[in-house]
């Protein structure tokens, strides 16, 4: 099995008071990862079927999984929704332009994306047992 290091470092001079300093990481052991990906997202709704794309479909993945996913579109404000849609399409996540996320998902998530403008590329990654 590989070995996956995720690490965060939160820093600030001058957010608080104080200096801000957390950083932490932790080692995922993974048997394999889907590959990195990266697709063109088309649709700007969710629901619809043509255009979205699929991120880790439900049932593919024993847990624990791990999935990284980051909007490649450099505006800000061209957010990428991420949500389950097996989970009565709930949405899980807005991620702007330039952002990334690196979370624990569930084997009976079916994460999709939708983007706020068609062609957006999203890159993503999962990590599994």
């Amino acid at each position: 099995m590989a070995t996956v290091t995720a690490e965060i470092n939160l820093s600030s001079n001058d957010l608080l008071t104080d200096v801000l300093s957390l950083n932490t990481s932790v080692d995922l052991t993974a048997s394999s990862a889907s590959g990195l990906s990266r697709k063109t997202i088309t649709s700007t709704a969710k629901g619809t079927s043509s255009g979205q794309v699929e991120l880790a479909p439900s049932g593919v993945y024993t847990s624990p999984n791990y999935i990284y996913i980051k909007n490649t579109d450099t505006t800000s404000t061209d957010y990428v929704t991420v949500y389950d849609d097996a989970g009565g399409d709930v949405d899980i996540l807005y991620i702007p332009g330039g952002g990334w996320a690196f979370l624990p998902i569930m084997n009976g998530q079916n994460l999709k994306a939708y983007a706020a403008t068609s062609g957006t590329v999203v890159e993503f990654m999962v990590f599994y047992e």
